[in-house]
């Protein structure tokens, strides 16, 4: 494989790992929702730019469907949902 092809897999495996990270503290968010320790709070916190990103673009994208504003624990399951399978999108084309 020439370089060409080594830095588009580079760039596909960053790709699946910003996937992963963001996948995992949306995760968290949804779980502090129901526990508040210490910990979880310190990582909300540092992971909280990105979340809102994300649910930024999603609350976009679903005032095109419905008029009505969604809770934030609904917008964050289907950011989960959206990360998931965009990730299987991924790997099913790339075969990684």
């Amino acid at each position: 494989m020439g370089l060409f092809g080594n830095i588009l897999l580079a760039a596909i495996h960053l790709l699946l790992i910003f996937i992963d990270i963001l996948f995992f503290l949306t995760f968290l968010r949804l779980v502090s929702y129901r526990w508040r320790p210490r910990w979880l709070i310190a990582i909300n916190s540092s992971g909280k730019p990105a979340v809102d990103w994300l649910t930024g673009y999603i609350e976009k994208g679903l005032k095109h469907f419905s008029k009505n504003t969604f809770p934030e624990r609904t917008v964050l399951l289907i950011g989960m949902l959206t990360l998931m399978f965009m990730r299987f999108f991924l790997v099913t084309i790339f075969n990684k």
